[in-house]
């Protein structure tokens, strides 16, 4: 019979599994993304870069669960999201960070994501 595993052991095996998964979405999200809205503006952009997570991670495992918290602008062509996630037994943040490139000086401006980082920080995760 195999012992049930401890909550310190289970949130240990998942931030190994986030990560990787993480690392895998990076690659997914840029060629989907410039695939699908190559040249949209700007301001169409971080929207369409929310969902698109969103939906890569149902997609890639439905027992991730991601929802969006919060989105903060730095300068123009720079995005960071945060995404609250959980799976059965352990609760985590997804942090998303893209920098793109906008032709123009506007909002309005076509954009092209350039490079999309996202990550899981081991101090972020709870049972």
């Amino acid at each position: 019979m195999t012992d049930m595993q401890t909550g310190k052991e289970v949130v240990q095996k998942t931030i190994a599994y986030l990560e990787n998964v993480s690392k895998e979405s990076r690659k997914a999200l840029t060629g989907e993304f410039n695939q699908k809205h190559k040249g949209v503006s700007f301001s169409a952009a971080s929207p369409l870069l929310r969902q698109s997570l969103i939906d890569w991670f149902s997609r890639r495992d439905s027992n991730l669960k991601v929802t969006h918290e919060t989105t903060s602008k730095g300068k123009l062509g720079e995005v960071r999201m945060v995404f609250l996630g959980e799976t059965k037994k352990v609760r985590f943040k997804v942090h998303l960070h893209a920098t793109f490139t906008v032709n123009g000086q506007s909002e309005e401006s076509p954009s092209f994501l350039r490079e999309v980082n996202v990550f899981v920080d081991p101090r972020e995760f709870s049972t």
